[in-house]
């Protein structure tokens, strides 16, 4: 029921009035592919895609953060019309992470326009914020910048199946250990090793980009 009403208020966006009518065909593509193809072709069914593939999981985050189910559902429709833009341009290795930023950015944005609250941007070059970011994520007073975010992208995708999959379940999805465990089929200990070998992973990789930045403009 939520999806059709989700689903309702974004088709009738003139963007979007031919989505479902493909969303169906190319349901078969990765997301990768449809972002590429999007880029390509600029048609608005392959973010329809997308949309029918993570509406859900975004109004949770929406909500989670608006408390409100319409304010929910209206941001669920803002940030898919803001990607239509983004994704023409933007350099996606991996779009279920972007997305996340993006999402939550534009929640906190939201957030502090109608509290009129000041913002902490976190800039994923620095190493220090990046660290906090990893370890303190679930903290709603940091606002991450999108278009910083491809070092970061970078990172998660540099690392191992196993790793990547339990960072995005516990710091995205926000899955306690043993649900990553259930979902993955790892024991516990295995769950927790890879998340704290993935976090370390992510900040020598984070490191490194910051220190070749450093020497190219030095």
């Amino acid at each position: 029921m939520l999806f059709c009403k989700l689903s309702v208020a974004f088709v009738f966006k003139k963007e979007f009035v031919n989505f479902m009518a493909m969303a169906s065909t190319l349901s078969a593509y990765s997301d990768n592919e449809l972002v590429e193809r999007y880029r390509n072709e600029l048609d608005s069914a392959y973010v329809g895609v997308l949309y029918k593939r993570y509406s859900l999981l975004l109004y949770g985050l929406c909500y989670k953060y608006l408390k409100n189910e319409d304010d929910a559902k209206d941001a669920v429709i803002e940030i898919f019309e803001y990607l239509l833009e983004k994704l023409k341009t933007a350099e996606v290795s991996y779009f279920k992470s972007w997305l996340y930023i993006v999402a939550k950015n534009h929640l906190l944005k939201k957030i502090n326009k109608i509290n009129s609250l000041k913002t902490i941007e976190l800039d994923e070059n620095d190493k220090n914020s990046v660290g906090k970011f990893m370890e303190n994520e679930a903290e709603s007073d940091l606002n991450i910048k999108e278009e910083k975010s491809e070092y970061l992208q970078q990172a998660i995708s540099n690392l191992n199946e196993e790793q990547r999959t339990c960072i995005e379940l516990f710091y995205y999805q926000q899955k306690p250990y043993q649900e990553v465990a259930s979902i993955t089929g790892y024991d516990l200990n295995k769950v927790k090793s890879a998340i704290q070998n993935g976090k370390r992973n992510l900040k020598l990789f984070m490191e490194e980009k910051q220190t070749k930045n450093g020497q190219q403009n030095n």
